[in-house]
């Protein structure tokens, strides 16, 4: 019974172990060949990076943390449910809380994640969505692959793909440097607006201050907006969102969907009460395949697609 015993034993390990190789080739072809399609692997978890470390320096449970200016006046507060300081890699906050304090003393602005690093430098990177409340009570919300808090001057910078959830939109831009103690940011590159109504906005290094409760963005820089029936290029976008009012400046051009464009510059759109209304008091030209109308000012329904020109209509018709 006991050599019985101890041969099925053995033979229950050596399964095992057959097993075990065989998922780690297995799993190491999986990664040869993501590399060899130019695929990067997916990125660890936080339970994948701590189970992988062969053992942490520090773990530390509902960690916190003090720093103080040179006038040793409190600056930082951090918290985080787990700490993990390692030997090679920076250290790991979980669940991280980082109160920024002004120079009375007062808080500031308070940033919360899932996770971020805390590095030898003192200062934080968040990873994944990250919630900023300032103390004037606007809370901004953002997803992005990294955010660093510098210590320093207190901005957030990121030098990575974000997502800001703004008022009724959602803004995708290749990076951001936020001052947050003014409530004012600036999204870097290439930005896309996704507005709640289907319109979509594409200009380039944004600005958003929402400063004194405003909810203010703009750019000077070349814009596109796209309706569901409309094309429009200008110089540049204002929008103030809390009248829902955007005004396209500059040169702009409408290209409808019927092969029919508008020549105009500083144009309003007008999407208060869900409306999609265009108008301008500046001098139009409408070309379409019959017509080619001057006038000066324009209101145009974009929704019922009605436009009415006014002051000196003049048309040529073929």
């Amino acid at each position: 019974m006991n050599f019985q015993f101890r041969s099925n034993l053995i033979i229950a390990l050596f399964i095992i172990v057959v097993i075990g190789t065989m998922w780690l080739l297995m799993q190491g072809l999986s990664y040869s060949f993501n590399l060899l399609q130019g695929k990067e692997p997916p990125p660890l978890t936080d339970n994948e990076v701590i189970s992988q470390e062969v053992s942490y320096i520090v773990k530390i449970d509902n960690f916190a943390l003090q720093e103080f200016d040179q006038d040793q006046q409190l600056s930082h507060f951090i918290e985080a449910k787990k700490y993990f300081n390692f030997k090679n890699t920076p250290a790991l906050l979980l669940d991280p809380k980082v109160t920024i304090y002004n120079e009375k003393g007062d808080e500031d602005y308070i940033l919360t994640s899932n996770r971020a690093n805390y590095l030898d430098s003192g200062e934080i990177k968040f990873k994944g969505k990250v919630n900023v409340r300032s103390s004037t009570g606007v809370t901004h919300k953002m997803n992005t692959q990294e955010l660093l808090v510098s210590t320093k001057t207190d901005d957030l910078i990121s030098n990575k793909k974000v997502t800001y959830l703004g008022e009724r939109a959602k803004m995708v831009a290749q990076g951001m440097h936020m001052k947050a103690k003014e409530d004012k940011m600036k999204l870097l590159g290439k930005t896309r607006i996704n507005q709640d109504g289907g319109q979509e906005i594409l200009t380039t290094d944004l600005y958003i201050d929402q400063s004194n409760g405003q909810k203010h963005y703009y750019s000077k820089n070349s814009t596109t907006y796209l309706a569901p029936d409309n094309k429009i290029y200008a110089d540049g976008v204002d929008m103030d969102m809390r009248k829902e009012i955007i005004q396209l400046l500059g040169k702009v051009k409408i290209l409808q969907n019927s092969g029919s464009k508008i020549n105009t510059q500083d144009l309003i759109v007008d999407q208060s009460g869900g409306n999609e209304v265009y108008r301008t008091k500046e001098r139009i030209r409408y070309q379409s395949e019959v017509a080619d109308i001057h006038a000066t000012g324009m209101h145009y329904d974009a929704k019922n697609q009605k436009i009415k020109l006014t002051g000196g209509v003049v048309g040529r018709y073929e």
